[in-house]
């Protein structure tokens, strides 16, 4: 290593903050020290809400705090920019956010980098403006970005504390629970936002559905603190959007296609067999491809896995 690197890789590890630490190999980390999922919170009434106001005056959101959301509605959430909105109109600055995903239509959020009261942002993908806003250095703080499952481990471990989690819900009971399959913004299973909801200190389920009972839920009531009622959580409309569209483009389909070819091919799509795909317009195309072959030979798989979108 010459002199200029050498000088260039030391001024960097100086500069990294106490909690990260360089990568030195694989086999140079090995501890296995994990938090496991705690208990339930002691039993208690969850607290309904119609007005965000007093959820924030409530749970004492100030700042510094760390906030997270899942991104289940994609680009059709409004709940990042309802509670985003919120802190726009305070005084709250250095808050820390934790969306699992940040999509285009999360403009409130940008605005918030924009005014400087954004620190940190902790996510696994971003488009739209707010990349742009990060790429031009307007991120007063660190971004850190993880998979998805690398997220849920950061939360689990305690390297990502979260204060409150914000979780769009569309439905909830009036216990508290919650589920994402059923009401007008149905999204299907909640499960990005598993490990929020069960090592948040607050758990707010935003909602524009509350009914008698649910029967199936994915968020149990007992980690639950708030729930709080608005007109809409968002649109599921917007779900299939971007990368959760099948691709259009000549080249992507031709890699499709070239793709589908080569597993028929490898004999792979055959009765009993399993397939994994997530979202992404290419890979999209490659199911789209193999649905039409299992369709036309009567071939029945065992299970799909992933991103089914």
């Amino acid at each position: 290593m010459n002199e200029g690197v050498t000088a260039l890789r030391n001024r960097c590890l100086n500069h990294l903050p106490d909690k990260l630490k360089p990568f030195k190999g694989s086999n140079k980390h090995t501890s296995m020290s994990h938090t496991a999922i705690p208990e339930t919170k002691p039993d208690k009434d969850v607290v309904f809400y119609h007005r965000l106001d007093d959820v924030f005056r409530d749970l004492k959101i100030k700042n510094g705090m760390t906030l997270s959301f899942h991104h289940h509605l994609r680009n059709g959430d409004k709940v990042v920019n309802r509670v985003c909105e919120k802190i726009g109109h305070t005084d709250i600055k250095s808050i820390n956010l934790a969306p699992s995903a940040v999509f285009p239509a999360y403009d409130k959020l940008a605005d918030l980098i924009e005014k400087g009261k954004v620190h940190d942002l902790h996510t696994n993908y971003i488009s739209g403006r707010t990349g742009d806003l990060i790429t031009d250095h307007r991120l007063t703080g660190m971004l850190r970005m993880n998979t998805h499952g690398g997220r849920a481990r950061a939360i689990s471990s305690g390297d990502l504390h979260i204060d409150v989690a914000f979780l769009a819900t569309p439905a909830v009971d009036k216990k508290g629970n919650g589920s994402g399959a059923y009401g007008e913004n149905a999204c299907g299973t909640l499960g990005y936002a598993m490990s929020d909801l069960k090592y948040a200190d607050h758990v707010v389920l935003v909602t524009d559905n509350v009914t008698d009972a649910l029967e199936d839920i994915d968020f149990d009531h007992a980690y639950v603190d708030a729930v709080l009622i608005v007109d809409h959580i968002g649109d599921a409309k917007e779900i299939v959007s971007g990368t959760t569209k099948i691709t259009t483009h000549p080249v992507n389909l031709k890699i499709a296609h070239m793709t589908a070819q080569l597993l028929k091919e490898l004999g792979m799509v055959k009765n009993g067999f399993s397939m994994q795909t997530g979202a992404g317009g290419t890979s999209l195309a490659v199911a789209a491809e193999i649905k039409r072959y299992m369709e036309e030979k009567n071939i029945r798989g065992s299970f799909a896995s992933g991103g089914i979108t």
